[in-house]
């Protein structure tokens, strides 16, 4: 008896395009985490005008300049006002029956700094940080690198196991 391999190709996503967000008021201006919490700080109008553009070439690259007729995509952002908003405006470019799904995720945050910066505070414990390492230093009631390499290694993980238990849904896409 012969027995056949059949062999079993998945499907994995096209490309994973990774966007920060838009301009924020915190960009702007640090002094703005001293009287908003962080997953507060909003969008300045310039940073919504680059989310529209990167919504617009976003949507060029993964539609092949419109020459590919099966693209879909699929979100994850971060459950900060700034990075929802960016989305809300990548989101426009795309049309909706291309979009797989949106899944707000917590470890793709940013760094957690501590709660209200206060400016003169933040500077001596920046300097403290750059004295003790970078990387592993934890700011107080906040996170060090480390732990966000952590966190987001963790999600890496996640986003592996999701296209693979997702295969069929991730046919032709990008994330």
């Amino acid at each position: 008896m012969i027995q056949q391999r059949q062999s079993h190709h998945k499907a994995i996503p096209k490309r994973i395009i990774l966007v920060r967000h838009g301009e924020s008021q915190g960009n702007r201006d640090g002094s703005a985490y001293a009287t908003t919490p962080d997953y507060k700080i909003p969008l300045t109008p310039h940073g919504i005008d680059q989310a529209k553009l990167t919504g617009a070439q976003i949507h060029h690259v993964i539609s092949d300049g419109g020459r590919s007729p099966n693209w879909k995509v699929y979100f994850y952002v971060s459950p900060y006002e700034r990075t929802r908003s960016t989305l809300r405006e990548i989101g426009r470019s795309i049309p909706r029956e291309r979009i797989i799904g949106v899944r707000e995720e917590c470890r793709v945050r940013e760094q957690d700094f501590g709660n209200f910066q206060e400016e003169q505070r933040m500077k001596a414990i920046k300097e403290t940080r750059e004295r003790f390492g970078r990387f592993f230093y934890r700011f107080p009631e906040g996170e060090s690198a480390a732990d966000v390499y952590d966190r987001v290694s963790s999600f890496l993980e996640s986003l592996w196991r999701d296209i693979d238990m997702n295969s069929g849904q991730w046919s032709n896409s990008s994330t």
